[in-house]
């Protein structure tokens, strides 16, 4: 039997224009990193698919800390990036909600009362590309497609082990990325998205053990835009910009350094 345990869901605010069907490619992931190996190992234990309608990420280690046992709340975490290029020209992607999938095991009353699903898109620009001279200097952009505190109610009586499925509820808008010219990831353009997940239980009698058996699995809804790329726009781009965000420094063959 599947328990599924939803959460209130919104409507999508639109945009102001209609939504568009998928582009005929879709971006390709060409870089994972994790700043928590030991809970998501980019080698091991991340897995990333890429469908028109959803990205999925497999986080597959995810656990929490302790197995209980005196501890009234336990937590898991998974921060990591990915990099995407090959994006479809004159499209632009949001992130319209999430599902967080999983089994758990939990004994004693443990429950898990909250999910943490956060997405943030970020475009990092060369802006000395044409030609390169050093020192290079590369330009940042973010924001913030999703960020929502789930609350939620697995277990708590007894022991439950079983699958669960959780609803994300959308934004309040859809937060859109640059309107892509379909030359990101090959030269001076770079795009990734930052995903924090997490999961919070607790342990009202000290003597509960909490698991999850295969880590969580989270698909994050994407919706399409046609759109109309323009340089100065996609520069422009973002909740917060960053001019001068990093500078490479090194040496020449001539010893001579070069840094900003």
């Amino acid at each position: 039997m599947r328990v599924s345990i939803i959460a209130t869901v919104l409507s999508v605010v639109a945009s102001g224009t209609a939504l568009s069907d998928p582009p005929p490619q879709l971006p390709a992931v060409s870089l994972i990193t994790s700043s928590i190996p030991f809970q998501c190992s980019p080698g091991k234990s991340i897995g990333v698919s890429v469908e028109p309608s959803k990205l999925t990420t497999s986080l597959s280690e995810m656990q929490f800390w302790t197995t209980g046992h005196g501890r009234t709340e336990e937590y898991a975490s998974c921060d990591f990036r990915i990099e995407l290029n090959s994006w479809y020209y004159k499209y632009r992607v949001a992130i319209a909600g999430a599902t967080v999938r999983g089994h758990a095991n939990l004994t004693e009353g443990v429950q898990i009362f909250q999910f943490n699903t956060t997405a943030i898109f970020r475009l990092q620009h060369l802006k000395n590309f044409s030609p390169i001279t050093p020192p290079e200097i590369t330009n940042l952009s973010i924001s913030t497609m999703l960020t929502q505190l789930t609350p939620t109610a697995i277990g708590g009586e007894d022991s439950f082990d079983d699958d669960f499925e959780v609803a994300v509820r959308p934004p309040g808008q859809l937060v859109w990325s640059p309107c892509f010219h379909g030359s990101e990831g090959g030269g001076q353009d770079s795009t990734y998205i930052d995903f924090l997940v997490s999961a919070s239980s607790s342990d009202k009698t000290g003597e509960g053990t909490g698991q999850l058996t295969s880590g969580l699995t989270i698909d994050w809804d994407l919706v399409w835009e046609e759109c109309t790329p323009d340089w100065d726009e996609m520069y422009s781009w973002g909740d917060v910009r960053i001019e001068n965000w990093q500078s490479c420094t090194y040496t020449s063959a001539n010893n001579q350094t070069y840094k900003l």
